[in-house]
């Protein structure tokens, strides 16, 4: 499918921003365990596990902080808007293998028990099929064909508050728009009682949400791949297909972070970010064995106050 331009208007008042005119640029690859080449996060590479044990059933009931995830994540200060576009994969979504992750942005507060989160982002879910494969905990039912599911994908909000199961919202993706890019956002809204997300699809279509929460304090925003759970082919961990080349999976572009005293950024700023890479076993090599890395922070170009450092790929890797 030919590369399209994505034309995202979207003013967020909450956030101080407004996106305009995008083209979906080609991302750098990152180095194996490195990012000397470019942006060099102010906090650590952090490997997390891909083959993180889970535990169910439903597949993964407590959190897991460490398993599977490629990206970034700011930390060391509040958080109440996070952005990005997120590119669809070119290609049908798979809960299979090879299954597909998770390609989100968050405002979280998980602790070691306990899930408190907001995320909002696109999923793998084929056309009327059940399970848990979006967020660990809940269950859904993914749209059918005749509700416009016809790529597999979906564009999703997934709302945690502490002690409660995550409530899920799915919205369907047409496959006409597969190699686009859907933008989304979450902000907190100043009382602490809701959290407020937008998804915009490449057509313009719109989706909001509100979901009440319980006044939590986000200490992290994120930006990311996510594979807890893709469960391949019924195994116990997530175990992300090993491709027989280096592939890209997705783009994050127009990066954006809000702290709660209104200090904007892209997906750097007065904050610490940390890279998240996922590994064989939660460790970085020489120790474990890389699977999936985000590149480089680099700048696409869409000119959010001067800023760059709002945008990168998560590429996976052969052993």
């Amino acid at each position: 499918m030919p590369r399209r331009i994505t034309k995202a208007f979207f003013a967020t008042a909450a956030a101080g921003a407004t996106i305009t005119t995008l083209g979906l640029a080609a991302s750098p690859a990152g180095a194996a365990s490195t990012h000397a080449k470019g942006f060099t996060p102010s906090g650590t590479l952090v490997g997390t596990n891909a083959n993180c044990t889970t535990a169910g059933p439903p597949a993964i009931t407590l959190p897991a902080a460490n398993c599977g995830r490629s990206g970034y994540q700011a930390s060391g200060r509040t958080f109440r808007f996070a952005q990005a576009l997120i590119t669809i994969p070119d290609h049908p979504g798979s809960i299979v293998s090879p299954a597909d992750p998770t390609l989100y942005v968050a405002l979280d507060n998980s602790g070691t028990n306990t899930w408190q989160y907001t995320r909002v982002g696109i999923a793998p879910c084929p056309a009327g099929v059940a399970g848990v494969f979006i967020v660990p905990g809940t269950a859904v039912t993914c749209p059918t064909l005749v509700a416009g599911n016809t790529s597999g994908w979906v564009a999703f909000v997934a709302t945690a508050d502490a002690g409660i199961a995550p409530v899920v919202s799915v919205h369907p993706i047409p496959a006409v728009n597969m190699g686009d890019g859907v933008l989304v956002n979450a902000y907190l809204v100043p009382t602490g009682n809701s959290v407020q997300t937008t998804i915009t699809l490449p057509s313009g279509t719109t989706f909001n949400n509100t979901n009440a929460i319980t006044g939590p304090v986000y200490t992290k925003a994120q930006a990311v791949a996510d594979w807890t759970t893709a469960i391949e082919n019924g195994a116990a961990a997530p175990e992300p297909a090993v491709p027989a080349a280096k592939i890209r999976d997705s783009q994050f572009l127009q990066g954006r972070f809000t702290t709660m005293n209104g200090t904007q950024g892209t997906f750097n700023g007065p904050w610490t970010v940390d890279a998240l890479e996922a590994t064989s076993n939660g460790t970085l090599p020489p120790t474990g064995t890389l699977i999936g890395q985000p590149s480089f922070l680099w700048n696409d170009g869409s000119g959010f106050k001067g800023m760059g450092d709002d945008a990168f790929g998560v590429w996976r890797f052969p052993f």
